[in-house]
């Protein structure tokens, strides 16, 4: 209860007195109790008109009468009556009051007013509040309610993406509930959101208020892409008509990979495919990609996986292949005349073929040809003797002799061409067939020949068939004399241009030009090369000049390796390059790093500093490029870590290409901390 008094005149006084009755909570309303009394001291009177009122909750209760106050100190109730005030929406409620007395003068009281003042009801008990933790699509979760009336009861309804329905009804304090495995299609690229679970309370069959509360799902580990099988084509034709079910050939099959059946998972999709040959480092992440050529035989094993637009990895399938043995056909043979006729070449056979036995029977085919034509000359006439043939069911000759069927006469020299073909290449082999073996012959035109008929020379030459040993004063007896070409014959140096440096081992005398590499600096175009070998071509050593300013540069190879160039004038070594270099560059997303790179070797740091990634990708191309100067040797993954604060996000990754392409693979777009570092090998030349 509350009591307020009004102002004095001369010992009368009016009192409002407020009490709050009772409450109706199904009403959200209060019965409140309004009282006004006039008080006296020593003054009286009797017989005249007043009137008085009171505004309680915008409402006036007026009272008019001719009252008798012929006692002192005595009381006159005026008005006395309960009023229905209601309350605010969440059950709280505060209004003003004010009362008013007017007299008639003479002995009756003037005016006496009460004003200013507020009167607070006590808070009706509305709306429940309810609290719930993060949940498991296809599990269940409790939801608990905290009432602020026993009587109280509860709806349960959810809002999840476009999906409205009710939990449950009649509701006391929790309740369980499973999140149906359809919420996952609200969410087909990510692996978790976020919805809304209201509680409407009800007293009795009215309903005092509504709250909400946001709730957290995940799709589940279970909920990932399918597909039903791949299918594995051979993309050689000849192959793929030879071989039948999962056989492939070495090095010629490249295996294509088709994926059937792939689906995503309640509403994903497919946005990733991958095959490998299982520790061959051969992959395809394409559908229908090909997984390269394969330098092995033998089993092994395809691993193939879908991956969807949540980033969820489907099971893998595993498919056992054959790869059969496959190399080139291999060729040798030698060509002389036959004793008897020396007109009839003989050749003996040596070759092989890769025999591609499949269920034990040869797929390959080895077919041997020859070809002849004289000494010097490109006109080639097909020899079809019994040399040639064509061979289903064998796939080796050793030593195997066969006559050509051509006359090749004995005082002339041919060149024998032999071609080794299977069912997918072919190689070459050739051989020289001298004249009939002599002890010596002579011409009309004065050419001598040694150890064969003459042949070739102009008029007064020596054509000999071996070497040519001498005696004398600058020999001793059976010397052999030199017969290596140190020049031309006519004494030029030896033209050599687009050469490399490292290749030029034999003994003589060249001139190197044009786009050379491996030479000892950067100034000239031009060099005189001088080589001295020493009995076999991996120990010899080079004198290079500079045609341009006479510089003089030499080194040794020994052993196959090639030491450092030396000048003779500084005796320095030409060091490559050993500066430090340093570039900024600009990341996907926003990111930057810095390239430091010294000799060959190239450290890439990602600057610590906030950022936001797109809609998550896999191997997706980003529009920034490697600079010039900082080009990886191979394929090249940089593992960046996610944070914000103390929460850890799953790391993304970068590919820096050979082709100076950056590509991308992330799981989500959270705002977090990137950092990183790579060093990787470049072999660009410096920027």
């Amino acid at each position: 209860m509350a009591e307020f008094w009004s102002n004095n005149d001369r010992g009368y006084r009016i009192r409002l007195q407020i009490d709050q009755t009772s409450q109706n909570i199904a009403g959200n309303s209060s019965q409140v109790r309004v009282r006004l009394s006039l008080h006296n001291n020593t003054y009286t009177f009797d017989g005249y008109n007043c009137s008085a009122y009171v505004d309680v909750n915008g409402q006036r209760l007026n009272w008019s009468g001719r009252p008798t106050m012929l006692s002192n100190n005595s009381t006159i109730m005026l008005i006395d009556q309960t009023i229905t005030v209601g309350h605010n929406t969440d059950g709280t409620k505060s209004f003003g009051l004010s009362a008013r007395f007017s007299g008639s003068g003479g002995w009756s009281p003037g005016t006496l007013t009460i004003g200013g003042n507020s009167f607070t009801l006590s808070t009706i008990p509305r709306s429940s509040s309810i609290s719930v933790g993060a949940g498991t699509i296809g599990s269940a979760i409790t939801i608990n309610i905290s009432r602020q009336s026993s009587s109280f009861k509860h709806t349960l309804r959810y809002h999840w993406g476009n999906k409205t329905g009710t939990i449950a009804t009649n509701v006391d304090t929790s309740t369980t509930w499973t999140i149906p495995n359809d919420f996952a299609n609200e969410i087909p690229n990510s692996t978790s959101g976020t919805g809304t679970i209201y509680v409407d309370t009800y007293s009795g069959s009215t309903k005092t208020g509504t709250q909400s509360v946001s709730f957290r799902a995940d799709v589940p580990a279970s909920m990932k892409p399918t597909f039903s099988n791949i299918t594995l084509t051979d993309t050689n034709g000849v192959a793929r008509g030879l071989l039948t079910g999962n056989n492939f050939l070495q090095i010629i099959s490249n295996v294509q990979v088709t994926f059937n059946g792939a689906s995503g998972s309640y509403g994903s999709s497919i946005t990733g495919y991958r095959a490998e040959i299982v520790n061959r480092n051969q992959v395809t992440t394409s559908n229908g990609g090909r997984l390269g050529m394969m330098n092995f035989n033998g089993s092994a094993t395809i691993r193939a996986s879908v991956v969807d637009s949540r980033g969820r990895q489907s099971d893998t399938r595993d498919i056992t292949i054959n790869v059969i043995e496959y190399f080139s056909p291999i060729l040798s043979f030698s060509a002389v005349r036959t004793r008897e006729t020396p007109n009839i070449i003989r050749v003996v056979r040596n070759a092989k073929i890769a025999p591609i036995t499949l269920s034990g029977s040869q797929k390959n085919v080895m077919t041997l040809t020859f070809k002849v034509a004289p000494l010097g000359s490109t006109s080639y006439t097909a020899d079809n003797g019994s040399a040639t043939g064509t061979f289903t069911t064998q796939h080796t000759l050793t030593n195997s002799a066969a006559n050509m069927a051509g006359n090749y006469p004995a005082n002339k020299s041919f060149t024998v061409i032999g071609t080794l073909a299977d069912k997918f290449t072919s190689i070459e082999f050739s051989a020289t067939v001298a004249t009939e073996s002599v002890v010596m012959s002579y011409d009309k035109d004065g050419r001598v020949a040694i150890g064969k008929v003459v042949e070739q020379g102009r008029a007064g030459s020596l054509d000999a068939a071996g070497d040519i040993y001498a005696g004398g004063i600058y020999f001793r007896s059976g010397q052999e004399i030199q017969n290596h070409a140190l020049t031309k014959s006519n004494g030029f140096s030896i033209r050599k241009d687009n050469a490399d440096f490292n290749t030029i081992k034999t003994s003589g005398f060249y001139v190197i030009g044009g786009n050379v590499s491996n030479h000892p600096n950067l100034k000239s175009t031009y060099y005189y090369l001088t080589v001295i070998q020493h009995d076999a071509a991996n120990y010899c050593y080079q004198i290079a000049v500079d045609r341009n300013d006479g510089a003089i540069f030499s080194r040794v190879c020994e052993n196959g390796t090639w030491r450092p160039w030396f000048t003779t004038k500084q005796k320095e070594v030409v060091l490559p390059r050993n500066d430090v270099i340093t570039k900024d560059i600009a990341l996907p997303f926003g990111m930057s790093g810095k390239l430091v790179r010294q000799n060959n070797v190239v450290t890439l740091t990602v600057e610590r500093k906030p950022v936001t990634l797109g809609t998550p990708g896999e191997y997706k191309m980003m529009n920034e490029k490697i600079p010039a100067g900082f080009t990886p040797v191979t394929q090249t993954t940089l593992l960046l870590m996610h944070n914000a604060g103390t929460t850890i996000y799953p790391m993304s990754k970068l590919y820096l290409e050979t082709n100076k392409d950056i590509r991308m693979t992330w799981s989500h777009s959270n705002y977090s901390i990137a950092t990183g570092t790579l060093t990787y090998i470049t072999n660009d030349p410096y920027p």
